[in-house]
Formats: C-alpha cells, sequence, structure tokens
C-alpha cells in the first residue's frame, strides 16, 4: 500500500487513435491520476512502486505493469526510476481490451523477448514510425506466455544484488552466493528468464547507470566509468559502443544537442 502524501494530478489527456512511446522519469514523490486510455509501463531502470486495480507491486527488471483505462493508480520512483511507457486507444485492439479488463492483477513478467526490445529500445532512442505495434505485440506476448507465472524468488535476489552493488567488481560466485544458488542454477534461471547471462545482464546494469550519469551530471568519462564498475575506460567504451551503437562521447553530445543543455 503506498504510503504518505499523494499528488492527485489532473486525469491525463484521452490518447489519440494511434498509440504513443514515452520515456517517464519517476522520482520519490507519491502521485495519482487516471486516463482514458490503456497504458503499459514497462521498465527502463531502477523500480516504480505502482498500485492500480487494487494491488501493489513494482515495475522493475522483470515486471511490466498493464493498467486498463480509467483506473485510479498511485505510483512512486525508486533508484532513479524511468519507464517506457505505451499508451493504447481502448479502440486500438480487441486482445487488448481483453487483458487489460479481464486481468485482476495488472502486473506481469517480462518474458526474453520483451525484455530484449527494451533494451534495445532504450539504448537507440528508437521512436519512429512501427515500434510502438511492435512493442504492444510483444507485450501481449509476454502476457500470454506468463499466465500464471512469476519469476523465482532468488532471480530477483540476484538481481537486486546486482543493481545495489554494480560499482563494485563482482564475480558470478559473489551473485549466486547472494542468492543462495549455485551457480550452475543461476545461469540457468537467467537463460530462462533473461535471456542472457549473468555477467552480461551486470554490464547491461552498469551501461544503464553510466548513461544516466553521462545525461544527468558532468563528471568526466573516466570516472563514470569507474562508478559504474568498470575496470577502466577503455573497457567502458568498448561496452557502452556494443550495447547501444555509439561511444559514450557521442553519446553526452547527442543528448546536449538534443536538451539544449550543457553538462
Amino acid at each position: 500500500m503506498l504510503t504518505g502524501v499523494v499528488s492527485k494530478e489532473a486525469d491525463e489527456p484521452v490518447a489519440e487513435r494511434e498509440s504513443k512511446l514515452s520515456f517517464r522519469d519517476y522520482r520519490g514523490e507519491v502521485r495519482a491520476h487516471s486516463h482514458g486510455h490503456h497504458q503499459f509501463v514497462l521498465p527502463l531502470r531502477g523500480a516504480l512502486e505502482l498500485e492500480a486495480r487494487g494491488r501493489g507491486g513494482f515495475v522493475d527488471d522483470l515486471r511490466g505493469a498493464l493498467v486498463p483505462s480509467g483506473d485510479l493508480h498511485a505510483f512512486i520512483g525508486h533508484r532513479s526510476a524511468r519507464c517506457a511507457i505505451l499508451d493504447v486507444p481502448e479502440a486500438g485492439s480487441d486482445l487488448l481490451n481483453a487483458a487489460a479488463q479481464g486481468r485482476g492483477d495488472p502486473f506481469f513478467s517480462l518474458d526474453p523477448a520483451l525484455f530484449h526490445l527494451l533494451r534495445f529500445v532504450e539504448a537507440r532512442g528508437m521512436n519512429d514510425g512501427g515500434i510502438e505495434g511492435l512493442l504492444l505485440a510483444t507485450a501481449l506476448e509476454s502476457i500470454a506466455a506468463g499466465q500464471g507465472k512469476t519469476e523465482p524468488r532468488q532471480l530477483r535476489r540476484a538481481i537486486t544484488f546486482m543493481e545495489a552493488q554494480s560499482h563494485k567488481p563482482l564475480t558470478v560466485a559473489d551473485i549466486a552466493q547472494a542468492a543462495a544458488l549455485s551457480e550452475s542454477r543461476l545461469y540457468d534461471l537467467f537463460r530462462t528468464w533473461i535471456g542472457a547471462g549473468p555477467q552480461a545482464h551486470l554490464t547491461a546494469i552498469r551501461i544503464r547507470r553510466a548513461r544516466a550519469a553521462l545525461t544527468g551530471t558532468n563528471l568526466p568519462i573516466a570516472q563514470i566509468a569507474q562508478d559504474s564498475g568498470f575496470s577502466d575506460q577503455t573497457a567502458f567504451t568498448r561496452a557502452f559502443r556494443r550495447l547501444t551503437g555509439t561511444t559514450p562521447a557521442a553519446y553526452r553530445k547527442g543528448r546536449e544537442s538534443e536538451t539544449g543543455v550543457s553538462i
């Protein structure tokens, strides 16, 4: 149950005839609103605590949420939460209407296809024609594939540990120990639920942390590399280019030109 002072906002406008994708950052203030369209809340980084349809939970690395049209929901961000928000008009999909109105639980587990699509969308900044439809179809498939399934508690424990300790040099053995798992079982869980091994996921966490620092601070890139858990700037640049298609310096410069603000 979300507690504290709730900032009740004006209802969001009804989505247009086509789906709309946006990226939003959430801070440590409890807020609430409703809207006249269905809304997918999909994780990019951090955790968004959400209460919708009378149920509370978190949108984080492994879970998204589907908020139906007209539902008054409250939310608060943790760990610099950032989400992809997909607004879909009620007339947009019969399958979506059935999923939104027929589910008592707004939360659903991400399957590997949706997980990796979100990483790709965030890294490349895609917001061109067609991506909304692809996200909608993949999210609906993720809901259907995950009916009756919840991610293992040990996997969530491992990811929470990785998020908190990503600035430190971590081994697979460290992560397995924190999750009370054998290394082989840890690998199995990550491949089944995430579609990649624990070290690959740790690198993705570090890159997401570094992106936030590149756009939100004026720290030198070498310092950001160290703070994000990379051994040196060369290793950081190599990993950053592999996951985002650009260098840290070019990424920072591009965001400065988009916002008109030099950081």
